[in-house]
């Protein structure tokens, strides 16, 4: 899956990465559009998933990210680098000089937050169905049974057959 920001170009690039992704690397292209400020959007999305201590890097991640930040001039290197812009971001618009990686994972924990609250949800509609079926179950064999003779809400005895 590759999710693409639309905001700029509108669906421009999205138009031209899909041909070149189907020869090299066929996989699903989708797009998403922000329109709040990419700050706050980006505490947001990553926040809860933090403040939990779900966020999981390898840490071959890491090294890359240091890896491929060292071919940039000394200046730059350490404000292109994942971990800087995470452990730097503020609410205040243009708080880092570059955002760019940190709004990459923000974008990949957005739709996977998004895609996991489907499932749990899926999982517990299965589950209700799954009891609701159960309890029908039990229904259907305690109703479809002759019941012994008991006083009807008249008093009366009676059989139900």
């Amino acid at each position: 899956m590759v999710l693409v920001e639309s905001n700029f170009g509108d669906g421009m690039f999205t138009s031209l990465l899909r041909p070149v992704l189907a020869k090299r690397h066929p996989c699903m292209i989708d797009e998403v559009r922000h329109s709040t400020q990419k700050e706050r959007r980006i505490i947001d999305t990553l926040e809860p998933v933090l403040m939990r201590h779900k966020l999981v890097m390898d840490p071959r991640v890491i090294e890359q990210d240091y890896r491929t930040a060292s071919k940039y001039e000394q200046h730059m290197r350490m404000s292109k680098m994942l971990v800087y812009q995470l452990t730097r971001l503020t609410t205040e618009r243009h708080s880092l000089r570059h955002d760019d990686r940190l709004d990459a994972l923000a974008m990949a924990v957005g739709y996977w937050s998004e895609q996991m609250a489907t499932d749990e949800q899926r999982g517990i509609e299965a589950q209700r169905d799954e009891l609701m079926q159960q309890e029908l179950d039990r229904f259907m064999q305690v109703a479809g049974q002759p019941r012994p003779n008991r006083r009807n809400w008249m008093g009366n005895l009676s059989a139900v057959r």
